[in-house]
């Protein structure tokens, strides 16, 4: 044994003194990895116990064909999908002996789950159904599902066989295992090549003969403990213990060290879509090895844990990784981020430059940082230090000089120039200058100029080898519109465009490096005022604004002005840039717009058209969809990609690839149907008294799930698509008889709707609903008619006003069934809904005011389980009373559903409706109701209201939004949206 190891390690050595000739024959698949995504690059997110999981370390993962993923922790199964984890920890459900699993093995042909875990268990989840199987007293580590349908497990006593009907067949050592401890267990099936079934044990690997039904040790590979193996495109398997990688070619029977030695013990294996191979690793983290190259991803990167227990590739191409720190998702995305895990200094970025190398410089609130290319790492940023003044520097504009020099504004230290990345020169207040605040510094080409930008005026700056000097000062006295300076735009003509808050100054040339200041009136041609940065493009000026973008032909005085009202889906816009191919780039504190050249080209010939556009925000792989201003903004490098400064970092796109890139939304999946009585199933029938009918939803989407949006549509019902936001719940009350078809679909923002996902259901109706009832009515009634017009004339024409009387009421009573309460007798939520339509419209109509409040009784649960629900329903009908009494004749008062209650207040501002509303909460409070002294009734109340171009679902779900902080600060209180 020691022998053996002796020669490993000599093997290894040899290979990492000759890695760099061996890496051309590493035995993996066609790897593209030229064009790989360093995983330091990748969109990382992570999720831990804070989030849902029931314990932080996931040792398996795996996904069924719907698209739910499935995760093995230590607390029990955990499902996901995408926006909530459902947790099976309940060993009376799910059948274990214990409610931790160890592993999950999915068997896509008949859409079967085996969890196994602690004592011998092995669980088959089919149908949600759970179906267990115990073999032993011992861990169950791993489980493989063979050809003939056995299922193999490998545990700490041996390796069991399972067949249906069959009794287990236990194999140990005496049948071949090199120890009993088995950890890991793989079949080897692949077209065209032999199919094997291989055991990892603590002490080397073993394959099963089943010719002699026993196991064979495998003498090429180290006997050490195996902790993962994996199958590549290509054919080759490869098996990972305690020693290193060892690979077997396909058809081959000997196994090979990995020509390249490894720098930690592998735990987890698995091929990338560019044929590089994935590994997880005990203290390292994450590791991608091509043929090439290899890079890491590591607890500095921003991994949870060093310890990767499992990695999975989904349907998406995403990669899981399971760690003892929680579950991390790594998706490949149109954006880059680049955070202080990459060597930003300080996550909030103001400014982003190039400098004269092409370099790409950050200037964030904490200091200022460098692009630094490293092979292994891919880009990373290095920041600048060693200089006190440059340790804490709040950074608000780069500029680049000749070649090593840098110029930096700063919001307290004044203008810095760093050559070198040292401070060779400094003005500030300290040596005279009027302001440390420097919005903005722009170089004059082919000078020693420089124009800078501060809180009290433009400065026009030469700039000496270790000093500064003040050329010229222009401020309000000579003309400008304003002091405060937060951006300065030069044209072709070598005029000045400087904007501020609330003006924007135009500099005419008067004379070599002079101007002559004249404010322009922004209010004659846009509503935008506020002016955050500027760019010179194909003879046009062009603006970022707190309303859109405008611009500007240096011929004509043509300002066009685009913002909201031509479709733009925010108004605040922070930078603007053009790409090579003259798309133009919007940058907010909502996302990023990209308008196409032939977009912008349409829009500007017709200025009344709605523009087109692309949005991108986080599910693109930005870190944070909030831009920031500064001096710049973005930037386009020499490459042609784009950079933008945002709240944690930078990121970056190559807008080539833009056409390329599509945001597909998979088709939604109903996760329910709930009624009155609880969750149906298979019938689709609702019950005739049937009130209240919920539908549950998601779609298993996994690139930013929260951002997905969702439309439902109920045939027999709505007439139109109902925008739901990102709410995975729909409800209705009060349904009609008949049968309905219940449709959602999703999108991406920006993207197109997904295909409908849809299902049928049927509500039954009373007797008196059906129309044989009806039919028999009417023939009986035809007959007494018809005998009676023979008995007397008179009395036909009583009983015809009687029976008009009698449909008369029951019409009444069938409308008021529809739009009324049973319970409280306050109108219904169907009732309330159209209520709000019909308000909401005269609002807009007659531009009035219009409030809204939701009322929820507090504490509810706890009076049903006092005084049962029979006196739950007491205490609402005399809420219900109190809230008719106490409204104005004017307002409208519904029941919401359950506890909770809504009020619509027409032509009323939020002010003089909090006044009825504090009334309301009084009154509840000092409430008593006979027999129910001893409870204390409260009610929390959210109110808001309505403003412009905000919807009915919008203005509840403020006022569902402040109901909800009021119950979060303490309830017994109003809270306004």
């Amino acid at each position: 044994m020691h022998l053996w190891r002796f020669g490993l390690l000599c093997v290894i050595a040899l290979l990492s003194a000759v890695s760099p000739a061996l890496a051309e024959s590493l035995p993996l698949s066609k790897s593209l990895e030229s064009k790989s995504t360093p995983l330091n690059q990748y969109a990382l997110r992570s999720w831990n116990t804070r989030d849902g999981l029931p314990h932080n370390s996931v040792n398996r993962i795996t996904q069924s064909n719907q698209g739910y993923l499935w995760l093995a922790t230590w607390e029990g199964p955990v499902r996901y999908n995408g926006r909530t984890f459902k947790i099976f920890d309940d060993t009376n459900v799910t059948k274990m002996r214990e409610a931790g699993a160890l592993s999950v093995a999915y068997n896509p042909s008949d859409d079967e789950l085996v969890f196994s875990g602690p004592r011998g268990s092995i669980v088959s989840h089919i149908n949600e159904q759970w179906n267990p199987t115990i073999v032993g007293d011992n861990f169950v580590f791993d489980t493989v599902r063979d050809a003939s349908g056995a299922t193999w497990a490998a545990t700490a006593n041996g390796v069991y066989r399972i067949a249906e009907q069959q009794r287990p067949i236990h194999y140990t050592a005496a049948h071949g295992l090199p120890t009993n401890f088995s950890f890991r267990i793989f079949i080897t099936a692949a077209p065209n090549q032999r199919t094997r079934l291989y055991v990892g044990t603590r002490r080397g690997l073993a394959y099963y003969n089943n010719q002699t039904d026993s196991f064979v040790p495998v003498e090429s590979v180290s006997p050490a403990q195996v902790r993962a193996m994996t199958l590549l495109d290509n054919g080759t398997f490869i098996v990972a213990n305690d020693d290193g990688l060892f690979y077997q070619l396909p058809n081959s029977d000997e196994f090979l060290p990995w020509p390249v030695a490894m720098k930690d013990r592998v735990t987890a294996l698995t091929e990338a879509s560019d044929g590089c191979l994935i590994i997880g690793t005990f203290t390292r983290g994450l590791g991608r090895l091509c043929h090439d190259s290899e890079d890491w991803l590591s607890v500095e990167n921003g991994l949870p844990n060093s310890h990767v227990l499992d990695i999975y590739r989904d349907q998406e191409d995403t990669l899981w990784i399971g760690t003892h720190g929680g579950l991390v998702q790594l998706r490949e995305a149109l954006f880059r981020s680049f955070t202080p895990h990459h060597g930003v200094k300080g996550a909030y970025a103001r400014s982003v430059n190039t400098d004269r190398d092409g370099r790409i410089w950050v200037g964030t609130n904490d200091g200022i940082s460098h692009q630094v290319n490293e092979s292994e790492q891919g880009t990373v940023f290095k920041a600048l230090r060693g200089d006190p003044l440059l340790e804490a520097l709040s950074v608000l504009s780069i500029a680049h000089g000749e070649s090593g020099v840098i110029y930096v504004g700063t919001y307290t230290d004044g203008l810095l120039k760093l050559t070198d990345g040292k401070v060779t020169a400094q003005l500030s207040r300290k040596t005279g200058f009027s302001s440390n605040e420097i919005r903005v510094v722009l170089p004059i080409e082919s000078t020693n100029l420089l124009l800078v930008g501060t809180a009290r005026g433009l400065y026009l700056i030469r700039v000496r080898s270790d000093a500064f000097e003040i050329v010229r000062h222009y401020s309000t006295a000579d003309g400008m519109a304003a002091d405060f300076v937060s951006s300065i735009t030069m044209d072709s003509a070598g005029a000045l465009w400087v904007s501020s808050t609330l003006s924007l100054t135009y500099l005419r040339p008067v004379g070599e490096f002079q101007w002559q200041p004249k404010p322009i009136d922004l209010a004659s041609f846009t509503g935008a005022s506020n002016i955050f940065s500027g760019t010179f493009h194909n003879n046009r000026i062009w603006f970022a604004t707190d309303h859109g973008m405008l611009t500007r032909s240096l011929e004509t005085d043509d300002w066009h002005w685009l913002s909201r009202r031509n479709g733009l889906p925010f108004d605040k816009t922070f930078t603007i840039n053009f790409d090579k191919n003259d798309n133009l780039w919007l940058g907010g504190a909502r996302g990023i717009v990209r308008i196409t050249k032939d977009d912008l080209k349409t829009w500007m010939m017709d200025n009344r058209k709605t523009i087109n556009y692309q949005l991108f925000t986080e599910v693109d792989g930005m870190v944070s969809r909030q831009l920031t201003t500064g001096g710049p903004a973005s930037v386009i490098d020499q490459q042609g990609s784009l950079w933008f400064a945002s709240a944690l970092g930078v990121v970056t796109i190559n807008p080539q690839l833009v056409d390329d890139y599509r945001k597909v939304s998979p088709a939604p999946v109903i996760e329910s149907v709930t009624i009155d009585t609880g969750e149906i199933h298979a019938t689709k029938l609702i019950p005739a008294d049937n009130t209240r009918t919920e539908f549950r939803y998601v779609t298993l989407g996994y690139h930013m799930p929260e951002s997905l949006q969702y439309q439902v549509r109920l045939e027999g019902y709505d007439s139109h698509w109902i925008d739901r936001g990102n709410q995975l719940e729909t409800a209705y009350t009060a349904l009609s008889p008949g049968k309905y078809t219940f449709m959602v679909r999703s999108r991406y923002p920006g993207g197109e709707w997904s295909t409908v996902t849809s299902i049928v259901l049927e509500k039954q109706a009373f007797f008196y609903q059906r129309p044989w009832f009806w039919f028999v009515f009417s023939i009986t009634l035809i007959l007494l008619l018809s005998l009676s017009i023979h008995i007397r004339i008179r009395s036909l024409q009583g009983t015809k006003r009687r029976l008009q009387r009698l449909v008369q009421k029951k019409t009444q009573e069938l409308e008021a069934m529809a739009m009324q309460d049973t319970l409280t007798g306050l109108a219904n939520r169907r009732a309330f809904d159209q209520q709000l339509e019909d308000e909401l419209r005269n609002s807009r109509r007659y531009e009035t005011p219009l409030t809204v409040a939701l009322i929820d009784i507090d504490y509810f649960k706890k009076i049903n389980d006092t005084y049962l629900h029979t006196g739950g329903d007491v205490v609402l009908q005399h809420v219900s009373r109190l809230l008719e009494q106490q409204i104005r004749e004017v307002d409208s008062v519904a029941r919401w559903g359950g506890e909770e209650f809504a009020i619509i207040f027409p032509q009323t501002p939020l002010a003089d409706a909090l006044v009825v509303l504090e009334r309301i909460r009084r009154a509840t409070e000092n409430m008593h109701i006979e027999k129910f002294e001893q409870a204390k009734i409260t009610v929390s109340i959210g109110a808001t209201e309505l403003s412009d171009e905000e919807s009915s679902a919008q203005l509840l779900k403020n006022a569902d939004r402040a109901l909800y902080t009021a119950k979060e600060q303490g309830r017994n209180r109003i809270v306004t949206g």
